[in-house]
């Protein structure tokens, strides 16, 4: 299993407190197992080499030449993961999602990953390094604000006033468990998709209570754009779950940030 696909420890938070842990809930996504990535493996999602990676990549040069130029995946995550193995024996790689209205079939591109001011400074002035923020970390530090701060103050609003429940409503007072996400499959058997949500949301009347309501939240930062396979993964769960589109806007930080949570309506 790669590193970044490794399970990974909820955060519980009472009374804006961390504590520790529970057993109790029973995870209903299915962890992801990988080992060597063969492209056309697992189907349903679609990646498009582009010339720049085939430029400074050889094993990908071998892989496209066997396969296409269009490469097959199980998910997101299965392509990363591919471009992360590519990467560790040549030109590095990345994937890069298609825009919601790309004309594309592709769900995704395959890159070369040109980026020297992230991995190197973009200036130095004496021992001070200055390093661009580039999309991926822009991305992350809007995850960041949500999902590892001490407490995580705008889900638990939201939360709050979609249930329009307090305290003195429960038995055991309104508690939240924000979990890491982790891989996920739908569909029937002749028909499924994948997605890996930020994070799911868990919201119990008590610790040991009974299930008030479980949200799967998808969260960009800026105009980061929503993938197509993401969106038709989230509008089948809509389905049976509650599904959340999250966008953070964190141009005015360190003072204050804004963000936007839409619900994903299964399709018609």
């Amino acid at each position: 299993m790669d590193d970044d696909e490794s399970d990974t420890s909820q955060l519980r938070f009472e009374d804006g407190a961390l504590v520790d842990p529970s057993s109790e809930e029973e995870n209903h996504d299915v962890d992801y197992v990988a080992g060597a990535i063969e492209p056309g493996n697992r189907t349903g999602f679609v990646v498009e080499a582009k010339p720049g990676a085939l430029d400074v990549n050889e094993t990908l040069v071998d892989d496209v030449e066997s396969h296409g130029r269009i490469l097959d995946f199980g998910s997101r995550t299965h392509a990363e993961s591919y471009a992360r193995q590519l990467s560790a024996s040549g030109g590095a790689l990345r994937i890069q999602a298609a825009a919601e209205n790309d004309p594309s079939e592709a769900d995704a591109y395959l890159l070369a990953d040109h980026s020297p001011s992230i991995k190197e400074p973009a200036l130095v002035d004496g021992d001070t390094w200055t390093f661009d923020v580039g999309a991926n970390l822009y991305g992350a530090l809007g995850e960041a604000i949500l999902l590892e701060a001490p407490r995580p103050d705008a889900i638990h609003y939201f939360v709050r006033q979609d249930l329009a429940l307090d305290d003195g409503e429960l038995e055991n007072g309104l508690k939240f468990d924000v979990e890491p996400g982790k891989f996920l499959s739908v569909g029937d058997d002749g028909e499924r998709n994948s997605w890996v949500p930020d994070c799911r949301v868990v919201v119990r009347d008590g610790w040991n209570g009974p299930v008030l309501e479980r949200y799967y939240c998808e969260i960009k930062t800026g105009n980061a754009s929503f993938e197509r396979s993401q969106i038709e993964v989230m509008e089948q769960l809509a389905r049976e779950e509650r599904v959340l589109k999250i966008r953070m806007l964190i141009e005015e930080l360190p003072d204050r940030y804004s963000l936007r949570i839409h619900e994903v309506e299964p399709p018609a």
